[in-house]
């Protein structure tokens, strides 16, 4: 069954999802939570191989647990995971449990990354969302906070609009790191260094800057970029810019949407922001300043390993 309507920019919108396969996919999300095959597979093997040459203590827990406490982590907190940990241990799923402060400790020592596409064609769409440090409302934050110069942490994504796959993760805090326009370059330059081809560029109206276009136009990728309202029609150092002020200024803003798919950027980057901070909220527990970015990313990163799993 597909269903329509007219989108923000005027175009219709025609949902070909197949929901009978989506909605098995968002049943395998809790599944995910619950998935032991991995420990008779290799709860030894895994052990054996992380203790190899070890210096000091040996661990006693192997990576596999650590990271599925991780995504545990963030839905409860970390006594909470104990619990649960213990309850599959007396059900004898697996061999041994630790305790919530080997959890965190182990937690927040995990090296994550994200899995790149294998080869092919990618297109990019960055965007930014801020994260809270705190769970109290604007009101109440505003009026009663201690610090009235509210803090939060800045998250930057890079995703594959047309596949909706998380791609780069870059979290920093709101008054220090990278803007927007350097990550989405960064990003983009990595996935070129790795040999894979980017064929086009999505971005709203704060990656209107030189040296981005200057970019795409050196490494020939196409661009859906919303251009500032007041942009100048010279070119003052580049191009490509002025040719795609002067196509978005040609078109009904309308047309333009239409004409360059402007209209994914969200499927790249706002599905995942909402997706996340629905599943795991938007505000941080951490306090310490590293574990505050380290948590940060891995809503992240526990969003895209669950969905992997649900696709595989």
């Amino acid at each position: 069954m597909t269903k329509n309507w007219v989108s923000k920019s005027g175009c219709e919108y025609i949902d070909r999802r197949d929901w009978s396969k989506y909605n098995e996919e968002l049943v395998l999300h809790g599944e995910f939570l619950l998935d032991l095959d991995w420990i008779r597979k290799g709860w030894t093997t895994e052990l054996s191989i992380m203790n190899h040459n070890k210096c000091g203590a040996p661990f006693q827990f192997p990576e596999s647990l650590i990271k599925l406490q991780a995504v545990w982590a963030q839905l409860v907190d970390y006594r909470e995971v104990e619990g649960i940990t213990r309850r599959v241990c007396a059900t004898a799923q697996i061999p041994d449990f630790n305790d919530y402060s080997t959890i965190n400790r182990r937690v927040n020592k995990l090296d994550l990354y994200f899995e790149l596409p294998k080869q092919g064609f990618v297109s990019v769409s960055t965007d930014g969302t801020g994260m809270k440090l705190n769970n109290s409302g604007e009101y109440r934050q505003d009026k009663y906070g201690k610090n009235r110069n509210k803090k939060f942490v800045k998250v930057i994504l890079s995703a594959n609009p047309l596949t909706k796959d998380l791609l780069f993760c870059d979290v920093s805090f709101d008054d220090e790191g990278h803007s927007e326009p350097q990550i989405a370059k960064k990003d983009m330059q990595s996935l070129i260094d790795q040999g894979k081809v980017v064929d086009k560029f999505w971005g709203d109206g704060s990656f209107d800057v030189k040296e981005l276009f200057n970019f795409l136009e050196q490494n020939t990728i196409d661009s859906a970029i919303k251009i500032r309202s007041n942009a100048s029609d010279n070119a003052k150092g580049s191009m490509r810019r002025a040719r795609e002020i002067a196509e978005y200024k040609s078109k009904d803003y309308v047309w333009w949407a239409r004409d360059k798919s402007y209209g994914l950027r969200w499927l790249g980057t706002e599905v995942i922001f909402s997706a996340v901070k629905r599943k795991y909220h938007e505000n941080i527990r951490s306090t310490e300043l590293e574990n505050i970015k380290k948590e940060a990313k891995r809503k992240f990163w526990a969003y895209k390993t669950v969905r992997a799993y649900a696709k595989a």
